[in-house]
């Protein structure tokens, strides 16, 4: 993991857009309580923790301790690390850009932790790299297309920032009948296909969060999206 690539990153207009985008997503989420699951630097922690109460676990201590926010409780650890609390403790769990980075044999563990720990209609927010717009980046604004073709057919990927990661589908979410899809969204529609250049000119950055805002919910737009929000209901027997 490289901390550091990935704080600059945050920093760059493309990284700020990302949040943006995510924040007017999550707007509607007040008076929950709230696990973000692999919170990092607690970005999305401290924006919800702005009308909830939130608690973030994050493995990494360096992001998880970066800066201090006094409406959040901050846990060190990972899946261990949810042990601690119990059942139905939280109506909403946040769990953005992490599954990517665990084995796929894991996932069962993970989804049956978020499944005891939601309330009966507590909500998961997945944020998920997606193949279809990561294929698109590549050709279009890397103009890698050996990357491109890779990807296609079903190779992992590299992160600058946090390694190997793995593009999984929606359907290994539910495919343990644990969680029903409610509805998805896209992030990152357009903005990463086009040159950094123009991205740090005036007015980019309010512009181009518009016109992502204006088709994350609907399709043809949000299928080739970069990244997919995924809303999952808890199914309860």
């Amino acid at each position: 993991m490289d901390i550091a690539h990935y704080r600059q990153t945050l920093e760059q207009p493309w990284g700020k857009i990302f949040y943006q985008v995510l924040f007017d997503q999550l707007k509607e989420v007040k008076g929950k309580r709230i696990l973000d699951f692999g919170a990092g630097f607690c970005l999305t922690a401290d924006f919800l923790s702005q009308n909830n109460t939130v608690v973030a676990v994050d493995p990494s201590a360096e992001m998880l301790y970066h800066q201090k926010h006094p409406n959040l409780s901050k846990y060190h650890g990972s899946i261990d690390q949810l042990d601690q609390f119990p059942d139905a403790s939280f109506d909403v769990i946040i769990c953005h850009n992490v599954l990517e980075y665990v084995a796929m044999e894991d996932y069962p563990t993970y989804l049956t932790a978020f499944h005891r720990l939601l309330t009966p209609s507590g909500q998961l927010s997945i944020v998920k790299h997606h193949r279809a717009g990561k294929v698109m980046q590549a050709v279009v604004f890397n103009h890698q297309i050996d990357t491109a073709m890779d990807l296609l057919a079903g190779a992992d990927y590299h992160s600058p920032s946090f390694n190997q990661g793995r593009c999984y589908d929606m359907a290994e979410l539910v495919q343990s009948g644990q969680f029903r899809i409610e509805r998805y969204q896209g992030i990152r529609t357009f903005y990463a296909l086009q040159p950094n250049e123009i991205k740090s000119e005036m007015g980019w950055l309010e512009d181009m969060t518009r016109m992502e805002l204006a088709v994350c919910d609907h399709s043809p737009y949000r299928d080739i999206s970069f990244f997919h929000h995924i809303w999952l209901e808890k199914v309860t027997t």
